[in-house]
């Protein structure tokens, strides 16, 4: 991993350390930290290259710190790629240190291996039906986790049967006008399957033949984040093995994150055609329905429009920062019958969850957070609209610690309704 320390040098230098990071990093802006803003992490960094610092559990927890969102390269003037470099030295922490044992045993087996994967999320699942079912006061508020002022976080709807179990490998149309492969990812496939029922669906009533291939696995998020670049290279050649072959249009995906992962981050593991071509194949369903709107357009007449509802659109980071997809969310959400849209302000600002960030940091996470769930109160919506698992889980939770009663949901499910 030196190696590639050593191949980014000229990008680790070119920051010019003039701070314009401070003004759009979520983690910063909560502590004021130095060490906890890109300029920061990039210094130390630079450290590491020249020899001047060794890899200390100090450098190791501010880069853990890093939410990943990606502002500070939309921010910068020179255009650094800072979460490629930072996870680049994440990956020379992992090669020589090594993996905590939590984290090997998730990443390096149950990432791998799906049958494990489904028993944990069973177990959790049970987990789940025990922290909601103990009271959130007294000694049981001091002693389960994620408590705070009394008020549990917001269990994610664990213990569904999931998605890719009850349904056929090919899903056909009459007369179909395109064909897809559909990239289901963990979340949309073992937590939050209405979301992956609501984008088979849609894609159906637009004559779309969708195919959910066997033996797709994660797409390796969690490792590549972590620095685990062994396991997230090892988890995209498995992937990249299944899609190549498939003689589609597209891939498509409901996670801003595994639409990253697969698009833009699979070129950067390796350099190949195979790579590339699924890198090319890979859409976001957004992106999906509004290229082709006319054969997804609602078409419900006035008579049958549901109760009007005011909807807000979160950005999820690695959607419209890893992926430019900004207009294609909000034009959907404005064509759906009964809809008022509403744009809120600081849309594309993190929501603070990011991934196991929101574990590992919880209060920050939350803190973070409560800025989102401002804005949100402020535009007095009914119901907030995202592309991402992740951000869906994080912002219910914040809003539920907020106060604020407002349905949090995928986008392509709103659409799914008219």
């Amino acid at each position: 991993m030196r190696d590639l320390l050593e191949k980014y040098r000229d990008e680790f230098f070119r920051c010019m350390k003039c701070g314009g990071c401070q003004a759009v990093c979520p983690t910063y802006l909560e502590t004021r930290d130095e060490s906890m803003v890109a300029r920061g992490r990039l210094v130390l960094s630079e450290s590491v290259i020249e020899g001047r610092l060794g890899l200390t559990d100090g450098l190791k927890e501010r880069l853990s710190s890093c939410l990943s969102c990606m502002a500070c390269s939309e921010s910068c003037p020179t255009g650094v790629d800072v979460v490629k470099l930072l996870t680049a030295v994440r990956s020379l922490i992992v090669e020589e240190r090594g993996l905590d044992p939590v984290s090997r045993v998730i990443l390096r087996w149950i990432l791998k291996n799906e049958k494990g994967l489904l028993s944990v999320t069973k177990l959790m699942a049970l987990c789940a039906r025990i922290y909601n079912f103990l009271p959130s006061d007294g000694l049981f508020g001091k002693l389960i986790p994620f408590t705070r002022g009394g008020t549990k976080r917001v269990m994610p709807p664990f213990g569904g049967r999931h998605l890719r179990r009850g349904l056929p490998e090919v899903i056909k149309v009459n007369k179909p006008v395109s064909r897809v492969a559909f990239y289901t990812g963990c979340m949309t496939d073992l937590i939050y399957q209405d979301i992956g029922r609501a984008v088979i669906s849609v894609l159906k009533k637009g004559n779309v033949e969708v195919i959910l291939p066997k033996g797709q696995i994660c797409c390796g998020a969690p490792a590549y984040y972590i620095g685990d670049r062994k396991t997230a290279i090892e988890l995209a050649k498995r992937n990249i093995e299944i899609f190549k072959t498939l003689k589609v249009d597209a891939i498509i995906n409901c996670c801003a994150t595994c639409g990253t992962m697969l698009k833009e981050i699979y070129p950067l593991l390796f350099n190949s055609k195979d790579s590339k071509l699924i890198s090319d194949k890979t859409v976001d369903i957004q992106k999906f329905i509004a290229d082709r709107f006319e054969i997804f357009k609602p078409r419900t007449p006035n008579s049958e429009l549901r109760t009007l509802k005011r909807v807000t659109y979160h950005d999820p980071c690695h959607l419209r920062r890893g992926q430019n997809i900004i207009s294609p969310p909000r034009e959907i959400l404005k064509n759906i019958p009964g809809v008022e849209y509403i744009e809120m302000e600081d849309a594309d600002r993190c929501c603070g969850g990011g991934g196991a960030f929101s574990l590992k940091y919880y209060d920050l996470s939350m803190s973070i957070g409560r800025y989102k769930a401002d804005k949100i109160k402020k535009s007095r919506a009914d119901v907030v609209a995202t592309a991402c698992p992740s951000c869906q889980m994080q912002i219910s939770d914040i809003l539920n610690r907020a106060g604020i009663k407002a349905e949090v949901v995928h986008t392509v499910q709103l659409l799914n309704e008219y």
